[in-house]
């Protein structure tokens, strides 16, 4: 059984490749994702705090994570798909959850340090981007929704985004008490 799981996932991963090869790579929504993409990571570099980089780098590295986590189970359990797709080998190479949601995720943890004013500007731009832009992507068929709703998106993104907050503000909570620790 194992084995014909393995080769049917072979055979399945050899059609999506040319799919990607002779529809996909190079067409215009291709370009689409690596132009947003490449705006996104600009911005992030033009807004980052340069006295807490590390910092916020992990707090980037932490929300791709998440991000991506998210979407691999989305994915697999049959939530959404992504027609069109930066990389084909992986499902968060795609056109929202590869570099945007991660670089909103650590802009809005690098702007709002205290909770109220984080789960404020969270709720806000989720609802924005539950509302408006995931309508979007569907229209222009970069998501296709299965089982899946736009309230439901704008909760994950919510619940992603506090799980970035705890993680990262922990991980500095750590860094910081070692530090004054071995100043000792």
């Amino acid at each position: 059984m194992f084995e014909e799981l393995q080769s049917q996932i072979r055979r399945i991963n050899q059609v999506e490749m040319a799919y990607w090869s002779e529809y996909d790579f190079l067409s215009v929504r291709w370009w689409a994702i690596v132009i947003l993409s490449i705006l996104f990571l600009l911005l992030l570099f033009m807004l980052i705090d340069r006295s807490r980089i590390l910092h916020i780098t992990v707090a980037f590295f932490v929300s791709f994570f998440l991000v991506g986590i998210v979407n691999e189970l989305g994915y697999f359990f049959g939530l959404w798909s992504y027609p069109h797709q930066f990389i084909p080998s992986t499902k968060t190479m795609n056109a929202v959850d590869f570099i945007t949601v991660p670089v909103i995720l650590t802009l809005l943890y690098q702007y709002f340090s205290k909770w109220k004013y984080f789960l404020y500007a969270n709720v806000i731009v989720f609802l924005f981007i539950g509302y408006v832009i995931v309508p979007l992507f569907v229209y222009f068929k970069f998501y296709i929704l299965y089982n899946w709703n736009y309230t439901l998106s704008f909760i994950t993104l919510l619940i992603v985004s506090i799980l970035v907050k705890i993680i990262v503000d922990w991980i500095y909570k750590k860094s910081q008490a070692h530090r004054s620790f071995s100043s000792y």
